[in-house]
C-alpha cells in the first residue's frame, strides 16, 4: 500500500504538506497542490479516510438530501456534487427524501449520529435546527433565510422564457407553475407572468402538483381541453414540456406550428425527442459542484466569501419555438395550396 511518504516523495514536498493538501486544513501552495494531486495520481495513494477522521473529529460522510430522483434534473446535480467530492477524499451519503419533512429529519439524524462533515440539501432545515453543528449548504430551492445556498438565476430564466415566446409570435400563453413548495419555480413562474403582464397577448396560469411523468401528462390534457385558443405553452420544467409535447402531438396537432412550447432545464432527454425542446438551461451539474466546493470549506474551517451564489442560466434553441420568417413563408404559401390544412384530429383526440 502507498503511503503518504512516498506521495512526498514522488512530489517534493514535505510529509506534512500532503497531510494538509488532504485534510484540506491549511495553506498549500498551488504549485505544490498541483504536484501531490499528480503523484496521488500516479502512484494511485488512497488516503486513511477513518485515521483523518479521528484526527478532525468529522467522518468524510456529506449528506445530501435531494426531492427526487425520478426528475433527471436531480441525478446531474448529484453528479457535480458526487465528482467534486470524490476527488477530495469525501463519501457521499444520499437520501432521497422528497416533500416529506419526516424523512428529511430520519436523514438528519443519521448524518448527526454519523458526525457528518457536511449536508448539502434542497430543503432547508436550518431554522428549525439553529443548533445544528454541522456546515449546510442549500442547493437549488435556496430561501431568504438561508445562510450559504448555490442556485441558478430563477428569475432571469422565467424572464428569459417569456421574452423568446412572445419573440416567436404568442397570442395565447398557458403559463405552467410547478409545484408550490419550491421557491425556485414559483420565481420563474412570477417573473414569466409579469413579462406577460407587459404584452398584448393573452394568457392563463395553471398549477401543476408534481414531476411524475403520467401526473403530468394527466394536467397536461386538462389545460388543453380547459384552453382551446392556446398557441404556446410555458413549462416549469422539462418534464412537464415533454409531457406537453406527448398530448400534443397525441391530438394530431403539430409543434411549433399549432402550439409552440418551451422548457425549463435543459435535461439530456430534451435534445433527443421530437421534436427537440426548446428549453432554458440551467447549470444543473455546476449547481452540485459549487455546492460541494463550498462545503468543503466550511467543513475545513475557512471562511466562504460568496454566501449565496447564483449561477447564470441561457436560452437553447431546438425545434419547439416558431421561427417568424419560416411561419411567414408557410402563411404565404398556404394561399396558393389550399388543400394543405391541419391535420386531422385522431381518434383519440376526437373522443376527449
Amino acid at each position: 500500500m502507498v503511503t503518504i511518504n512516498e506521495v512526498a516523495e514522488s512530489a517534493g514536498v514535505s510529509k506534512s504538506t500532503v497531510s494538509r493538501y488532504i485534510a484540506k486544513n491549511g495553506y498549500v501552495g498551488k504549485e505544490s497542490a498541483l504536484k501531490i494531486e499528480s503523484a496521488i495520481k500516479a502512484l494511485n495513494f488512497v488516503p486513511n479516510l477513518s485515521a483523518r477522521s479521528l484526527k478532525t473529529k468529522r467522518s468524510t460522510i456529506v449528506g445530501l438530501l435531494l426531492p427526487d430522483i425520478t426528475n433527471p434534473f436531480f441525478p446531474m446535480l448529484a453528479k457535480g456534487v458526487e465528482e467534486y467530492l470524490q476527488e477530495r477524499g469525501y463519501q457521499v451519503l444520499f437520501s432521497n427524501i422528497g416533500d416529506d419533512g419526516r424523512l428529511a429529519e430520519e436523514s438528519l439524524k443519521t448524518l448527526v449520529q454519523s458526525n457528518a462533515a457536511g449536508i448539502i440539501s434542497t430543503f432547508d432545515f436550518t431554522e428549525k435546527y439553529p443548533d445544528l453543528n454541522i456546515p449546510v449548504v442549500i442547493v437549488d430551492r435556496v430561501g431568504h433565510h438561508s445562510e450559504f445556498g448555490v442556485f441558478a438565476d430563477n428569475k432571469a430564466g422565467g424572464r428569459l422564457a417569456a421574452e423568446k415566446i412572445l419573440e416567436a409570435g404568442a397570442k395565447h400563453i398557458a403559463v405552467v407553475s410547478g409545484p408550490i413548495n419550491a421557491q425556485s419555480v414559483n420565481n420563474r413562474f412570477k417573473s414569466s407572468v409579469a413579462v406577460l403582464e407587459e404584452s398584448s397577448a393573452h394568457f392563463r396560469t395553471y398549477y401543476s402538483k408534481d414531476y411524475n411523468f403520467s401526473v403530468v401528462r394527466e394536467e397536461a390534457a386538462r389545460v388543453l381541453d380547459d384552453y382551446l385558443q392556446v398557441d404556446s405553452i410555458i413549462a416549469p420544467s422539462d418534464i412537464h414540456a415533454i409531457a406537453f409535447i406527448r398530448e400534443i402531438l397525441g391530438r394530431g396537432l403539430s409543434i411549433p406550428e399549432d402550439i409552440q412550447v418551451i422548457g425549463y432545464d435543459d435535461i439530456l432527454m430534451s435534445s433527443f425527442i421530437y421534436p427537440a425542446l426548446s428549453t432554458i438551461h440551467q447549470p444543473a451539474y455546476e449547481m452540485g459542484s459549487e455546492a460541494a466546493k463550498m462545503i468543503v470549506e466550511l467543513a475545513s474551517n475557512r471562511s466562504v466569501h460568496q454566501r449565496q451564489l447564483k449561477l447564470p442560466v441561457y436560452y437553447v434553441e431546438r425545434e419547439t419555438l416558431r421561427k417568424l420568417g419560416v411561419k411567414h413563408a408557410c402563411q404565404e404559401a398556404e394561399k396558393f395550396t389550399p388543400q394543405r390544412g391541419k391535420r386531422p384530429l385522431s381518434a383519440e383526440a376526437q373522443r376527449v
